[in-house]
């Protein structure tokens, strides 16, 4: 995935202890308007009268032009509503009127683009620091929706999850670029003044997994569940083919990972539910992607908070309350 970001691309982080652990730093506090400037993401995008396909003119379709390169980043019926970049970040501001940005960025040459607040903070377990963010997500690529996700990040592990976590509960909201977006926009703000409110139920949720303790032998059924879940298949336990070898062999591996995170964390905290989902989740959100290929920080960080990554953990949190 490194590919998909290009020179123009930018992104903007805060402090070197960010969640992503990388990219380009500022150790100033990021307002929503030093971080629009900051990032790089203060271009603006028009929607065309028209495209011209293969010499053709036609006006059944619409391009999406980003105004500072003239790229064209999508292509879109004519119903298409285009939202600027500095629109979103106006619409951060109903979050928290105390929330400051963590990170902000955009891959695929603007094609998508990311905001990351944070609002405030709770400890898990001594030298655990569990921070409360809100992610806001779009793109001009004429695909992708607005997308506003409360997320939560362990500053020690820099792991992402979603923070609402329980069945039933929605835990994002997503807006079309299609119908009336003055009223979509103005039900998204009154949705991020209200999501300040649910992070006590991720905390609890935290709160019952810290102080759950955990003996050998159910983190070794948790890791092993939980391998056999995110990997779609069950690890032989008498390898005999070259194939089965070789699962075998990539599951011990995995599993060995997560073991030694949990062992190193439990040095300063007793094992708990909440050290093992961290030691899955560490390795979900550094791992390398498929072919070896290692992520920049951006892709990373847009696929751990809006991607595989994010649904990953989730899901691994939740088979452990589960449990």
């Amino acid at each position: 995935m490194a590919h998909e970001m290009t020179e123009n691309d930018s992104a903007v982080y805060h402090k070197t202890k960010a969640w992503h652990g990388l990219g380009n730093v500022v150790d100033h506090t990021l307002s929503l308007n030093s971080a629009l400037r900051e990032s790089g993401l203060g271009w603006g995008v028009e929607k065309t009268n028209g495209i011209s396909t293969h010499g053709i003119w036609t006006d059944e379709y619409r391009g999406i032009v980003r105004t500072d390169t003239q790229e064209i980043l999508g292509i879109v019926s004519p119903q298409y509503k285009v939202v600027e970049n500095e629109e979103v970040f106006r619409l951060a501001e109903y979050f928290s009127d105390v929330a400051t940005v963590e990170s902000a960025g955009s891959i695929q040459g603007g094609r998508k683009c990311y905001l990351l607040l944070n609002q405030d903070s709770f400890e898990a377990s001594t030298n655990d620091v569990v921070e409360r963010y809100m992610a806001l997500f779009w793109g001009h690529d004429g695909k992708s929706s607005i997308t506003l996700r409360p997320t939560s990040i362990r500053v020690v592990c820099k792991n992402t999850m979603d923070m609402v976590l329980s069945e039933g509960t929605k835990n994002k909201m997503t807006i079309k670029h299609h119908g009336d977006m003055d009223a979509k926009l103005q039900e998204a703000k009154d949705i991020l003044a209200e999501y300040k409110n649910t992070g006590m139920l991720f905390r609890n949720q935290v709160d019952t997994l810290a102080k759950r303790p955990i003996s050998h032998d159910a983190l070794k059924r948790f890791f092993v569940d939980v391998y056999q879940r995110m990997e779609g298949e069950i690890i032989p336990i008498h390898p005999i083919t070259p194939e089965e070898e070789r699962s075998h062999a990539k599951a011990v591996a995995a599993i060995g990972t997560w073991d030694n995170t949990f062992e190193r964390e439990s040095d300063d905290n007793p094992a708990s539910w909440w050290l093992a989902v961290n030691a899955v989740t560490d390795h979900i959100q550094h791992r390398k992607y498929a072919r070896g290929r290692v992520s920049t920080p951006q892709v990373r960080a847009y696929s751990n908070l809006n991607g595989k990554g994010s649904d990953a953990s989730r899901k691994v949190m939740q088979h452990a309350l589960a449990m």
